[in-house]
């Protein structure tokens, strides 16, 4: 049973990395956009979702701010809201100022515990790879997982999101910096790890160095 896991900094080409190396051996290929749609489907709503991904372009308050005006209560068990349609959850919090749970920060937990939950169901059938979401962390326990990451130099990966997204180079330095902060704290709270410690991996790879061909090489051939 294959599992792979792909951590990657923003502009290293590990998405790319990892989707060549899921059709090479024919895994299902599980990226954010499934996750977000499994996630949803267990209950998680879009606003915390888009606070998981956060990368910098608001202040801490205007997040705060807003994920307090639009964030709907957590429901009574993350178990339960993973069998249950999320028009079914029950309302038991009263909203998430009320005074059963702290605000925005217990609640972001919660969320954060249900996609934890959605990503080792995920992964509980085997024959996947998973790209990011701390699947690294939460995998991190099981004996016949690889876990990967990809990294490359900081000014490299400047202009891969300057080609890319089109931006300047003063937007995309500060997009590659605030992602690195947002991936790292990300890691450092709710799975207690840090995001760049090489022995949380079994391969680190840097693109700036090797060839994306190559490194697809060398993953598929760790597996065989």
């Amino acid at each position: 049973m294959t599992m792979i896991t792909v951590s990657r900094q923003l502009g290293s080409h590990g998405g790319e990395i990892g989707a060549r190396v899921a059709e090479a051996l024919g895994l299902r290929f599980v990226d954010r956009e499934i996750i977000r749609q499994a996630a949803r489907e267990a209950g998680v709503p879009e606003v915390a979702l888009r606070e998981m991904e956060y990368e910098g372009q608001r202040s801490v308050i205007e997040r705060i701010l807003n994920s307090m005006k639009s964030m709907p209560p957590i429901p009574p068990t993350p178990e339960a809201s993973l069998r249950e349609p999320a028009a079914s959850i029950p309302v038991p919090f009263g909203g998430i100022l009320s005074p059963a749970i702290p605000p925005f920060a217990a609640t972001m937990d919660d969320y954060v515990h249900m996609v934890g939950m959605v990503i080792r169901d995920l992964a509980k059938g085997g024959d996947v790879l998973i790209v990011g979401r701390g699947s690294q962390g939460l995998l991190r326990d099981l004996p016949q997982a690889l876990h990967l990451q990809v990294v490359a130099p900081f000014e490299q990966r400047v202009e891969t999101i300057m080609e890319r997204e089109g931006l300047e180079p003063r937007e995309a330095t500060a997009r590659v910096k605030a992602s690195d902060q947002t991936r790292r704290e990300y890691l450092r709270r709710y799975h207690g790890v840090e995001w760049l410690d090489p022995t949380l991996y079994d391969l680190v790879i840097n693109t700036g160095k090797m060839p994306i061909p190559l490194v697809v090489e060398m993953v598929v051939a760790a597996q065989g």
